[in-house]
């Protein structure tokens, strides 16, 4: 397994560190970027990687990307990606796209759990392409999440901080590209974000061909899905962008099944 980490830095000074792994043999014409929800700040230490250890099944080009908030604070838990988005997050594109040009591969899977999953639905808009959004009850509106006033709080005199646009006002920008996909997970017992975030979100883009919503049935909250469900789900999604990228006249060759 090859390992390359290293950082995108804000002309400011804030860094979003992030580590690229590539197999010795890629199985999968895909690169997946990992973009990590709240983080339990009390035993986690920066940089954190989401799904880590459990991507290395994918036999595939990733990309774990660590929230700058966690090297601007140690009191924040969670930041949405927001420090100084609206520069780094055109290093991000710059360095996914940098990527499939050097291995040749094609197309995007942003996977993301709630404030992570904001990031990527967003990170996916941002890609231009038709790429597939994986996500774990995604936040639409950051503002509307308990913790948003403490957490905003340890951050919100920081300079060149992205305004907290909700998923729904950018519904057009979705548009634009008819072969991406959204994809998101919800826990049965998740009934706060099933109401206040799953549903406006759903409501705000149900004009749409390219969004899909799926309720696990797995006894579990917010934000918790077992890497047995994540794998069948992710499998699951892949089928459903194969299909609508074949509908749309732009499907990949080989890329329907892991």
């Amino acid at each position: 397994m090859y390992e390359e980490q290293g950082s995108l830095k804000h002309s400011i000074g804030y860094r979003m560190e992030y580590l690229l792994t590539l197999p010795e043999t890629i199985d999968d014409p895909y690169l997946h970027v990992f973009l990590h929800g709240y983080s339990r700040i009390e035993s986690q230490s920066p940089p954190v990687f989401y799904r880590r250890k459990w991507a290395e099944s994918l036999n595939a080009p990733c990309l774990f990307l660590s929230d700058p908030v966690h090297r601007f604070s140690r009191k924040s838990a969670c930041g949405w990606f927001l420090l100084g988005y609206d520069e780094i997050k055109h290093e991000v594109i710059s360095l996914r796209n940098a990527i499939v040009k050097r291995l040749g591969i094609e197309g995007t899977v942003w996977h993301g759990p709630s404030s992570g999953g904001y990031a990527a639905v967003r990170l996916c808009m941002e890609s231009g392409t038709g790429d597939l959004a994986f996500t774990v009850a995604p936040h639409n509106d950051p503002t509307n999440v308990p913790q948003w006033d403490e957490e905003i709080s340890h951050i919100s005199q920081a300079s060149q901080l992205s305004a907290p646009i909700p998923l729904v006002n950018l519904a057009e920008k979705w548009s634009e590209v008819p072969d991406r996909l959204l994809y998101c997970l919800i826990s049965e017992k998740d009934a706060h974000f099933a109401h206040k975030h799953l549903k406006p979100l759903l409501h705000g883009y149900n004009e749409f061909e390219n969004v899909r919503a799926v309720v696990l049935r797995n006894g579990l909250g917010h934000g918790f899905i077992s890497d047995a469900d994540y794998s069948a789900q992710l499998e699951s999604a892949r089928q459903e962008w194969g299909c609508h990228r074949a509908r749309t006249g732009t499907a990949i060759a080989g890329g329907d099944s892991l």
